[in-house]
């Protein structure tokens, strides 16, 4: 009994320390979007064309993006939709892990290389 109430009470108390430090990380992020606003205004600047696949939706004044996919575990597609920053952040993160597969394939593309034992 002691170590369920002891348990709330530090589930409680951490729920309650966690958004403070949550916004205090939000401030310095948004000093520094300040500083950048050059880079946006270049993308804006070019007409968004979504890649293959995705299909524009309006959905009252906003426009997103959307694509059925399929979800493991089911044979019912899952629509997914995403703005344009979305889509752009989504297009980044692919590049990233593409990026870092190719370097973990460069680093260890052969037995001799990776020094197989």
């Amino acid at each position: 009994m002691r170590f369920l109430v002891l348990s709330l009470l530090l589930i409680g108390s951490l729920a309650t320390v966690a958004p403070a430090r949550a916004e205090d990380e939000v401030k310095p992020a948004a000093a520094t979007d300040a500083a950048a606003p050059a880079p946006k205004a270049k993308a804006d600047d070019e007409p968004f064309t979504p890649p293959p696949g995705w299909r524009e939706k309006k959905r009252g004044q906003y426009t997103v993006y959307c694509r059925k996919q399929s979800v493991q575990g089911t044979r019912l597609p899952k629509e997914v939709c995403y703005d344009q920053e979305g889509i752009r952040a989504m297009l980044a993160a692919e590049r990233e892990d593409r990026e870092k597969v190719d370097q973990l394939r460069r680093v260890c593309g052969s037995q001799a290389a990776c020094g197989g034992n």
